[in-house]
Order: structure tokens, then C-alpha cells, then sequence
């Protein structure tokens, strides 16, 4: 981000960053860790889980990719929802690959549609963050 920092963006939580990619999960990391988050990277949803099964007490947020090989973030969703029903999760996708019936989205904490802004993607997770009870 140029200029000056965006107001109420700033965090010290910690974000599960899921996604295939590699050029994404680095972006994603430094981005957030750019404005204080502490970032955690899975390359699917099975890594994830991995993830959360080690440091679930860790992670205040999941942002994750929809179409990902081994697990994707339909199955993630489930996983998470039936294991950690209160952790936030915010879909990131250009695509959901057909992965996503009516009512679906009503699972994730948000979406954040690619490509998207580094500000777009700072005022998603801070929402998600936020809106935790």
C-alpha cells in the first residue's frame, strides 16, 4: 500500500493463510504481517487442518483459497465448522470452480473476491476479526 496507513487496519492476531499459490501465500504474508498480524501459510485444506490441529488456540482467522488440490475450501469449511465452530473464516476466490451451492457462502465469514486490494483484503480480515463475538 502507498500513502498513508488506512485507519483501523492494524492487527496482532493471527491468520491462517490458505492457498495454493505460492506467489499469493508470500503476498498475503507480508501484507499482513506489514500491519501487524501474525501470519501462518498452508499450500491446501488439508495442510490447514494440519494447521489447526497443532495451534488451533493460536488462529483468530482463516482467509482461504476455494479451488485447491487434496482439500478445498468447501470441504475446509466443514472441517473447521464441525472442529472449531467460532474461528472466522473468509473465502478468497475468482472462481469457486462450480464448489459452491445456494447458501454456501452463508458458511464463511466473508468473501474477499481476487484479484482484490491490499485494502480490500485488510478491511475483510479486520471485519471477520471483529465480528467474533
Amino acid at each position: 500500500m502507498t500513502g498513508a496507513e488506512p485507519a483501523g487496519l492494524r492487527g496482532y492476531e493471527t491468520v491462517l493463510l490458505v492457498d495454493d499459490e505460492p506467489s499469493i501465500r508470500k503476498a498475503g504474508s507480508r501484507l499482513l504481517g506489514r500491519y501487524g498480524y501474525t501470519v501462518i501459510t498452508a499450500a491446501d485444506g488439508r495442510d490447514a487442518v494440519a494447521c489447526l490441529e497443532r495451534q488451533a488456540e493460536r488462529v483468530d482467522c482463516v482467509v482461504t483459497d476455494m479451488v485447491m488440490p487434496n482439500m478445498d475450501a468447501r470441504d475446509l469449511i466443514d472441517v473447521i465448522r464441525e472442529r472449531w465452530p467460532g474461528l472466522p473464516v473468509l473465502l478468497s476466490t475468482g472462481n469457486d470452480g462450480g464448489r459452491l451451492g445456494p447458501g454456501d457462502l452463508a458458511l464463511f465469514s466473508g468473501l474477499i473476491p481476487k484479484p482484490y486490494t491490499p485494502a480490500e483484503m485488510l478491511h475483510a480480515v479486520r471485519r471477520a476479526l471483529d465480528s467474533r463475538g
